[in-house]
């Protein structure tokens, strides 16, 4: 791998958000830091060279993601790549990855496929498939299915086709890795994460044809939320149902079921506003196992401080809005949701994570993208940045011929 030829790319591509990767590379190796920093604290049980292990395995994903994201950026074009045939073809795969999950189980979840030392985890490349396939279907498509015929026949027909096409194939493809994910992986973090980047990027489609089905989406929404609230929880697995118990009381058993939340709010605690210094944490040490994956942020906070994560929130802010800025403002619909879909991703990964490790929403295990040790979501996160960059790049070399024949 040429690091020089990926350096390039990434920064000499004309028309790219440079401060998006500024960003990303901040948070990268400030991850691959606190990544080998919280592993110190299970070199008893794992040896001494877990934590230089574990930032090597770190910084390989980071390497393989850096040259997919610069050859993304740099090469990707929506209208050749991403076809009809393509992307069924795409969904299936990863659809298939996540059900053959169930070959192998780590803590009681399928989500995960085990190749030796190496994990792959699929739901976080269904999430970035499922924005693709959304913005074909709810942006492109609707496009060709539009016509307005002149006999009653021909137009029952075209709506027939754009209901079967535009709508109940991406919210059927959307509900079936739902339920994958959810139920079968038993991962409903993730699945909670995919429905949310799913609705989101459906509320943005301008289309009037999609209002009405818009305010059913909004009404069922605010039906389930209170369905949770009147009956329960029912449907839920044992093992979701006592994340929620868990959530609700946490002092209810803190050396069994509560004992991460409970040791993560100590850390939050310690940490107060500034922190016990880089290297200090006392909850790395047993109290929080695993502390470099999704519990990460405890011990950020735990030796930053408050004050420090504020610091650390700015890059990750910086890069959901600019791409965010960038899809609100882009013209083209079926690049608009993908940009929209992609800052929503980021966006629902970070609330969802320091969410549940503070507390203030049941924990679901999602990581910290770019700072908590795993290679999946350090792929899937910088593959969805390229796709982003490339879009931003078409989008800023267009205004700027724009702009010169405007003043020509």
């Amino acid at each position: 791998m040429n690091i020089k030829k990926v350096v390039k790319l990434m920064f000499t591509n004309n028309g790219v958000d440079k401060g998006i990767y500024i960003c990303t590379f901040i948070l990268c190796i400030f991850g691959v830091v606190m990544i080998g920093d919280a592993s110190v604290g299970m070199v008893v049980k794992y040896g001494k060279n877990y934590p230089i292990m574990n930032m090597a395995k770190q910084c390989l994903f980071l390497a393989a993601g850096a040259f997919l994201m610069a050859t993304i950026a740099h090469k990707f074009d929506r209208k050749t790549m991403l076809t009809k045939n393509f992307l069924k073809v795409l969904y299936f795969c990863v659809l298939i990855a996540m059900i053959a999950c169930l070959m192998w189980s780590i803590n009681g979840a399928h989500g995960w496929i085990k190749l030796g030392p190496i994990t792959i985890q699929p739901a976080e490349f269904m999430k970035i498939v499922i924005i693709l396939l959304l913005a074909y279907y709810f942006g492109e498509l609707p496009e060709h299915l539009t016509t307005r015929y002149g006999s009653p026949k021909q137009k029952n027909e075209m709506n027939s086709l754009f209901f079967n096409n535009c709508v109940l194939i991406p919210i059927g493809a959307v509900g079936l890795a739902f339920l994958v994910c959810g139920f079968i992986q038993k991962d409903l973090g993730s699945a909670l994460i995919l429905l949310a980047i799913s609705i989101v990027v459906f509320l943005c489609v301008p289309y009037k044809k999609f209002s009405r089905l818009k305010k059913i989406i909004l009404f069922l929404m605010a039906l389930g939320f209170l369905s949770i609230i009147l009956v329960g929880g029912a449907g839920l697995m044992p093992h979701q149902l006592q994340r929620i118990f868990s959530w609700l009381d946490p002092l209810s058993n803190i050396y069994t079921d509560t004992w991460q939340i409970v040791n993560g709010f100590v850390a939050y605690s310690n940490g107060g506003l500034f922190g016990l210094g880089f290297g200090n944490s006392i909850m790395k040490y047993g109290y929080i196992p695993e502390s470099q994956n999704d519990f990460i942020s405890a011990i950020i906070v735990e030796e930053f401080g408050l004050f420090g994560f504020a610091i650390l929130m700015i890059p990750y802010l910086y890069i959901i809005f600019k791409i965010f800025k960038y899809g609100m403002e882009n013209e083209n619909t079926a690049d608009r949701l993908i940009l929209i879909g992609i800052s929503s991703y980021f966006f629902f990964h970070l609330v969802v994570n320091v969410g549940g490790v503070s507390g203030l929403i049941p924990m679901t295990g999602v990581p910290l993208i770019f700072i908590s040790a795993g290679g999946s979501s350090t792929l899937a996160g910088l593959m969805s940045l390229g796709i982003a960059q490339s879009i931003i790049k078409k989008y800023n070399r267009n205004h700027l011929k724009k702009k010169v024949e405007d003043e020509l």
